[in-house]
């Protein structure tokens, strides 16, 4: 067997010191010459390149145990901050995150959604101010994720539907003409997904279902989103659900969409955070309409489960209403329509933190970069 080149070793030896100090709270060159199994020489070189890239910082000393302390080293997660924004009917939002995917900063306009040039020249300026001001108090931006209301292209570019939001045929250069950063688009609902996955490392293989007021879903796969090759996976929002039934925007009529969003459960201008205190006083007609709509949220997560027999986590602003008597409920209404086993199946819920899917769109670009500096 050849030997590896001595570039090669020494970009070997600092993409895994990189990775031990990502994935753990500290670390000692004693440690990290004990797991990893590098000489001192090869450490001490590596820690020196990495304090000067900004990329870890020295800690406290430890307890001594008769001899030196020991100078501890832990990966600098405010070195890079990464932008989430999500364009909405009426407003913009903008949230910051480090590396760690804490939340340093975020920003809320007023601002009606328009599909043209002067719509997108204003959302730059927002961005571009937002940035600069994290830059003078953080670390240097890695870019901008923008949170779509819509399916994405494979490569990225382009929104392939956008029936919501009504700018199918959108690119991401038109969206991004006026920030100065690097760009990308992810659907909403990955991005959701990418926040569950950020914050819990036990999701293995799971469906995400998010009850916003356009329903939408994901698929995790071995740890991994996992968005095919049309980007489409989990798009369960237009899924049949009653063949013939209640027209849904995207044309067709039936789809989970028209009978699964909160929205449905609203009669009379009420809205939906006040059918939820009203149903809490125990009126009948709201504790009606909730079990019509449990009743279609379950069948809509049997017909996933036809498919793909994993874990179901649910998410979305519906989600945020249910206690833990309501997941218990809907699990048992899936089980009675499941014509098989379900006696390892898990329903629960989402992260459900605010603007989720404008901090996973940022936690993308996390992901790119933490894979970048660690040789994944």
């Amino acid at each position: 067997m050849k030997a590896m080149p001595s570039t090669a070793v020494k970009e070997h030896n600092r993409h895994i010191i990189t990775n031990y100090f990502v994935t753990h709270d500290f670390a000692t060159k004693q440690m990290i010459e004990r797991e990893l199994g590098l000489s001192l020489p090869t450490i001490t070189q590596n820690l020196r390149t990495l304090e000067d890239d900004g990329i870890i910082v020295r800690g406290e000393l430890q307890e001594s145990t008769g001899g030196r302390k020991a100078q501890t080293y832990r990966f600098d997660v405010a070195h890079r901050i990464a932008i989430g924004v999500a364009m909405r009917s009426s407003e913009v939002t903008l949230c910051a995150i480090d590396l760690a995917g804490n939340t340093v900063a975020k920003f809320s306009r007023a601002l009606p959604y328009r599909n043209d040039n002067a719509y997108y020249q204003r959302i730059g300026t927002i961005i571009d101010d937002f940035a600069a001001g994290l830059e003078r108090s953080h670390g240097r931006v890695l870019g901008v994720a923008f949170s779509i209301q819509g399916i994405v292209s494979a490569d990225g570019t382009t929104i392939t539907f956008g029936k919501i939001m009504n700018n199918t045929g959108l690119t991401l250069a038109t969206i991004s003409q006026a920030v100065h950063y690097p760009c990308l688009m992810i659907h909403d609902s990955d991005a959701s997904a990418m926040a569950d996955l950020w914050f819990d490392h036990t999701l293995t293989d799971a469906v995400c279902i998010y009850l916003e007021r356009r329903p939408g879903g994901a698929v995790i796969v071995g740890g991994k989103l996992h968005q095919g090759p049309n980007q489409c996976n989990g798009t369960i929002e237009h899924m049949t659900l009653v063949p013939g039934g209640r027209a849904c925007y995207c044309g067709q009529h039936g789809c989970m969409d028209a009978y699964c969003s909160p929205e449905m459960l609203t009669e009379d201008y009420e809205s939906v955070p006040g059918f939820f205190s009203v149903l809490e006083q125990g009126e009948t007609h709201h504790r009606e309409r909730m079990n019509e709509w449990l009743d279609y949220v379950a069948q809509a997560i049997v017909n996933v489960r036809s498919v793909i027999a994993g874990d179901v986590i649910l998410g979305g602003e519906a989600a945020t209403y249910l206690d833990d008597d309501d997941i218990a409920d809907l699990r048992r209404r899936v089980i009675e329509h499941t014509p098989f086993d379900t006696e390892h199946f898990t329903l629960r819920k989402s992260l459900c933190a605010e603007n989720q899917s404008t901090i996973g769109a940022a936690l993308r670009l996390v992901e790119h970069y933490l894979d970048s500096i660690c040789g994944r």
